[in-house]
């Protein structure tokens, strides 16, 4: 609409114009570098204007003339973009067949094409990595370095071969300088971690917890839980330097981290009943048992008792209050009713933990009940055979390697992982059962065993008692 309104206004002047030089002709007389020129108004003005018209021809043919190498590049270069990014992708996508021959050959093109050295750079230093010529790949890396653009990848690039080569100093050198450019690179932050927890750096890893938080790399209950182990570490140092008042700060430190850290209470109490501070040990296995019992935890607890059985398990009864229907609850007083000869308290207690989870520590505290209660070596045999046979104890263990480490602590003392060592059974080893529980140990059903039942012998063949060192 508007442009029809437009082109009405301007036919209009024109034809205005047009009617009012045809009412006044006039004459124009110029005279230019002797010659000499007669015409009527109008006519002049169309020359005017036919000029013009000739100028904008002109001024326009020139600027595409101008621009036209410009045009022609681009045109050019397109191609060779097209071109590289073909022969960059063919060079990822025989990286990953493992073709390291065809990788190269389209690194050529790309550094042809694209004239792009970060990423010739890269495709050539991966494809030398994947061939195991690692120098190659160091020397491209490091070319990488000059670069702001590709410094982080060049950096990263050396991370992973300085673990290959298990150079962890150098590997901890770039990870710092890597993290420095992306603090939240989840990858860099992660190894820059696990570095640092090798070269026991404990202060340095906790303010990494920090960038890894605004990450969102760990869980928030993992996040404690590695921040307690930080803590608990610490600790564990400050012990051998002999600064218990410092270990102590640290250890309820940690245990106010993460509660259900059952590392840090174990060192607690054991630094408490140390420095011969019994009360404050029970408190914490106390708080500790109400977030989640362990069998390590309740024989520091007897430990830490005195006075007479009865009054042991008084205080027993009073740690599990609140946790009566767990396992490691029923079993503690079980051995406490035990020791006060309590059978009936004792039997009630290890059957109903034998009903959750059978394992052979509960069958040979029962066997000791069958012995002290009945005097009855037969089946006292029966339930230490069973022992035998049964789900194996909880205990100290490595959850990297299985190693057994016999007490808790913050590294593995066999494969050196970090908070790997938890209170739990080893994988079961299934055996053979003859016979109702009957082990055939040389070729025969039902064949003999000699079992001990607290440090007194029982001959299996006979069921005979001799008071002699076990040699079970």
């Amino acid at each position: 609409m508007i442009r029809l309104v437009l082109f009405v206004l301007i036919t209009a002047a024109l034809v205005t114009g047009a009617v009012w030089f045809a009412n006044n002709p006039g004459t124009m007389t110029v005279i230019w570098l002797g010659y000499r020129f007669d015409g009527s108004i109008g006519m002049v003005v169309l020359a005017i204007l036919a000029m013009v018209m000739v100028l904008v021809v002109l001024w326009r043919i020139w600027f595409i003339i101008s621009r036209s190498p410009g045009w022609v590049g681009r045109m050019l270069g397109s191609r060779r973009r097209k071109k590289g990014q073909q022969a960059l992708t063919m060079g990822l996508l025989e990286l990953a067949s493992g073709d390291v021959r065809q990788a190269l050959k389209h690194t050529r093109a790309v550094d042809k094409y694209l004239e792009d050295d970060t990423l010739t750079r890269l495709l050539t230093a991966q494809a030398a990595e994947l061939e195991g010529n690692n120098e190659a790949a160091y020397r491209q890396f490091k070319e990488m370095l000059k670069s702001t653009d590709s410094a982080f990848f060049g950096l990263r690039g050396l991370l992973q071969l300085s673990l290959k080569t298990n150079d962890r100093t150098a590997a901890l050198d770039y990870a710092e300088r890597a993290h420095r450019l992306r603090p939240r690179n989840p990858s860099v932050l992660v190894t820059y971690f696990d570095l640092l927890l090798g070269a026991k750096r404990w202060d340095r890893a906790l303010t990494l917890l920090v960038d890894a938080q605004k990450a969102e790399i760990f869980k928030e209950d993992e996040l404690s839980r590695r921040r307690a182990l930080l803590i608990t570490a610490k600790a564990e140092d400050a012990v051998r330097d002999g600064e218990n008042s410092e270990a102590v700060k640290l250890l309820r430190k940690a245990l106010n981290a993460h509660p259900d850290f059952s590392g840090a209470a174990i060192l607690l109490t054991e630094l408490y009943i140390k420095v011969n501070q019994p009360a404050k040990a029970r408190d914490i296995i106390t708080q500790s048992w109400q977030v989640s019992p362990n069998g390590a935890l309740g024989q520091l607890y007897l430990q830490s008792l005195d006075g007479d059985a009865l009054g042991k398990v008084k205080a027993v009864e009073k740690l599990i209050a609140g946790k009566t229907d767990h396992p490691e609850s029923q079993l503690l007083l079980a051995e406490a009713a035990l020791h006060a000869q309590l059978w009936g308290m004792a039997r009630s207690n290890l059957e109903k933990a034998i009903a959750q989870n059978a394992q052979a520590r509960h069958y040979r505290l029962l066997a000791d009940l069958e012995f002290a209660e009945k005097q009855d070596p037969a089946k006292a045999r029966e339930l230490l055979v069973k022992a035998s046979h049964a789900n194996p104890d909880p205990d100290w263990r490595c959850g990297a390697c299985g190693a057994e480490t016999g007490k808790w602590s913050v590294i593995c003392p066999s494969c050196h992982s970090f908070g790997a060592i938890d209170w739990r059974a080893p994988l079961r080893l299934h055996n053979h059962l003859a016979d109702h529980g009957h082990v055939d140990t040389v070729g025969k059903p039902n064949a003999p065993l000699a079992v001990s039942v607290a440090g007194t012998t029982i001959d299996g063949d006979e069921t005979a008692i001799t008071q002699k060192p076990a040699t079970s």
